[in-house]
Parts: C-alpha cells; structure tokens; sequence
C-alpha cells in the first residue's frame, strides 16, 4: 500500500493529529517497535496524550502490542 492510499484510508478513521503522530513514529521504527518512554521521549506531548492515543490505536487496531523482552513489565507497540 502506497504512503497516499494509507494517508486516505487513516482521514476515513479521523485519527487525532496526536494518534497520527504516534501512529508515524511506530510506523518508521519498524518491526523493532517503540516503548511509551521512547515515545514520550520523541515527542512533546504530555504522557496522559501517549497513552490515550496509544489506547485509541489499539482499538482500532492498527498497532499491536507485544511484551518487552529485556523488561516483562513494559510493552513494546509495533505496527500492525
């Protein structure tokens, strides 16, 4: 899917500008993905931002999350 076709598909969504962002930043980490304190440290966003639009993505499932191997008490978010 080209970078047009997925910016078309996420307007149908209505995505916030700050789901966009941290949906942007998870898409170019790759399969590594990103922790919440990595994100937060990407970002100028408050934490309470992070989570809400790290929650909402979930939803709507266009990022999964997967346990942190180095740490099983953090979650590490990819694309989906």
């Amino acid at each position: 899917m080209s970078d047009e076709q997925l910016r078309e598909e996420l307007k149908e969504l209505k995505l916030t500008k700050s789901q966009m962002i941290v949906l942007d930043i998870l898409r170019s980490s790759g399969k590594n993905g990103v922790t919440p304190k990595q994100l937060l440290d990407k970002v100028s966003f408050a934490p309470r931002t992070v989570r809400y639009a790290l929650r909402k993505l979930l939803k709507k499932r266009l990022i999964k999350r997967v346990p942190c191997l180095q740490d099983m008490r953090q979650w590490i978010y990819v694309p989906a």
